[in-house]
């Protein structure tokens, strides 16, 4: 019998930190939520600009709809994606820098998507 021990498995130093999956599915998400973020921007270019024509598009509510549905869509997706980076953030023994970008970014889309719902919100009659 051999009185050696076992190396014991350590992290080597020289080896680079990785990133957590969940940081790099938060990236993502981010990159896709801008795209819809996207498309509802070109969706509400298209919406008529005077009040007569915006009066009738309240009775339209398949139109109402897909406006609905592709912001919620993107709110969600931005949503998703803040959850991942942060999860990727605090996780041990992994690198940083993409879940705290991934998050910053998401952070401030979100922001900026419920700061434009809570001001036309308030400009609405």
């Amino acid at each position: 019998m051999s009185t050696e021990r076992p190396t014991e498995l350590s992290s080597n130093p020289e080896q680079p930190e990785r990133h957590h999956p969940a940081a790099w599915a938060g990236v993502a998400l981010t990159l896709i939520a801008g795209v819809v973020y996207g498309v509802l921007q070109q969706m509400l270019q298209q919406l008529p600009a005077t009040r007569v024509e915006l009066d009738e598009l309240r009775t339209n509510a398949p139109a109402l709809m897909r406006l609905m549905i592709v912001g919620a869509s993107a709110a969600l997706l931005n949503l998703v994606a803040v959850i991942l980076c942060l999860v990727g953030f605090i996780a041990p023994g992994r690198s940083r820098l993409a879940a705290f970008v991934g998050a910053v970014v998401s952070g401030v889309m979100l922001l900026a998507f419920i700061s434009i719902v809570l001001v036309s919100v308030m400009l609405g009659d």
